[in-house]
């Protein structure tokens, strides 16, 4: 089995993310600068930043916190002085303290990404005892880390642009907004989608996306919505700062054909109140009548079977032995997903008799820093697949499975080929067969 991380926006499977990237083409007619994962990549880090330091902060807070700072980040952290100023959460803190803080807190870790290295956070913490002090005249080489976001296009040229039917202007004093929107994409006849590539257009206060299979056209103009709604469809692809275009092994493509109905969910930020902003962001897919092999397709592994009591946590672990008979699936990318009460998720494979391998293992889990594990493996008949999900319930009320913010979910999405054909297959059978045991 092999694992490899990568930075949410790849392929076919549903989850969320933090933020930062750039896209691609733009919709004939309708506009948008399509993004070019800009910024000026600098000098390592800032120019009277010590090296080791500026390094760091290149490598790991630039991609948003750059100058000027995008994907929603409310200030650059380029220069000695951004350090100084008061922070936004707590004025009465310069940013340096709680950087110092922040970077050694697992549950709420900066960067979200996760926790630095040890030898990292010793540098970090050795300047900010020290008062977080400017370079001293020392010169930095380094190919800098202001201009990573959005990555550059995909290799292919992309035939479906999926985008707005108008722009959305971002009210000046709304901080946080989810918004969706439907297009449709309309083949002559089946075709493989080869690539799924984001498209930003204002990378100002694009923060994620979101890419949704939806059974019947969704309005195409852009309009509030929940951070939990799904159109009533599945997930197939996520877009965060930092991600790339997706390429499809050449194994297997995800089908289309006739009309694909499709809804893009966006999560805008504007942390420092900007006015007059808007954005036609989407998606960019390139597809081929050349078909794979193999038809891709996306399950859910773990639960829909939750029932969180008030003021209390639930550590509840879900398996899964897949049954005699059942074709052997190939996966190439596992994405977990919950909503804002969990705190940890994870999945392990185990072979038979074999030990158990993880697949994924977020703890803490981020609603906003979510992303895919490019995790290959070949799961055959007598396998068995463990889901864990915890979560801490602080409000008054039971909370249960559901698609809505007030609600919960505990899935681990893989994408796979060749597609399951048997009678009465549902992507989320899966989860729903498991047995779910919860930790005393």
């Amino acid at each position: 089995m092999t694992n490899t991380r990568l930075r949410a926006g790849v392929v076919l499977i549903p989850i969320l993310l933090w933020a930062c990237g750039g896209g691609s083409a733009t919709p004939g007619g309708e506009g948008g600068a399509g993004g070019s994962g800009g910024g000026n990549g600098g000098m390592g880090g800032g120019p009277d930043l010590p090296c080791d330091v500026a390094e760091i902060v290149a490598e790991n807070c630039q991609i948003c916190h750059g100058s000027p700072p995008k994907y929603g980040a409310p200030m650059a952290l380029v220069t000695a002085a951004d350090f100084h100023i008061g922070a936004q959460s707590d004025p009465s803190k310069k940013v340096h303290e709680l950087v110092g803080t922040r970077i050694h807190d697992a549950a709420r870790p900066m960067p979200p990404k996760g926790l630095l290295d040890p030898a990292s956070q010793g540098v970090l913490d050795a300047w900010i005892a020290a008062g977080a002090p400017g370079a001293s005249g020392e010169s930095c080489s380094g190919t800098g880390g202001a201009g990573g976001g959005g990555g550059s296009g995909p290799s292919c040229t992309p035939d479906v642009l999926l985008r707005p039917k108008t722009a959305w202007t971002m009210p000046k004093l709304t901080q946080d907004a989810y918004v969706c929107f439907g297009a449709d994409a309309v083949v002559p006849s089946k075709r493989h989608i080869t690539t799924i590539a984001p498209a930003v257009d204002n990378d100002v206060i694009v923060h994620h996306m979101l890419l949704y299979e939806v059974p019947s056209a969704y309005g195409t103009t852009p309009k509030p919505c929940g951070a939990g709604d799904s159109g009533g469809g599945r997930l197939v692809s996520v877009w965060a700062p930092g991600a790339q275009a997706l390429v499809l092994p050449p194994e297997a493509g995800l089908p289309i054909e006739g009309t694909g109905h499709y809804m893009i969910q966006m999560h805008y930020s504007n942390l420092t109140a900007l006015d007059g902003q808007t954005d036609l962001s989407g998606f960019d897919l390139c597809t081929t009548t050349n078909l794979r092999p193999n038809d891709a397709d996306i399950l859910a592994f773990g639960t829909t079977k939750i029932n969180i009591p008030p003021h209390s946590d639930l550590d509840l672990s879900c398996s899964l032995t897949v049954p005699a008979g059942f074709p052997k699936l190939n996966t190439f990318a596992i994405g977990p997903h919950m909503h804002k009460l969990g705190t940890v998720i994870s999945a392990q494979h185990k072979k038979g008799s074999g030990a158990a391998v993880d697949l994924t293992h977020r703890e803490p889990w981020s609603f906003d820093d979510q992303y895919w594990d490019m995790t290959s493996t070949t799961i055959n008949p007598g396998d068995t697949i463990t889901t864990r999900c915890v979560w801490q319930n602080p409000s008054n009320s039971n909370v249960t499975f559901g698609e809505d913010t007030s609600s919960e979910m505990c899935f681990v999405f893989a994408a796979y080929y060749p597609r399951v054909q048997v009678p009465n297959w549902h992507w989320g059978l899966p989860a729903v067969s498991s047995e779910c045991q919860a930790a005393p």
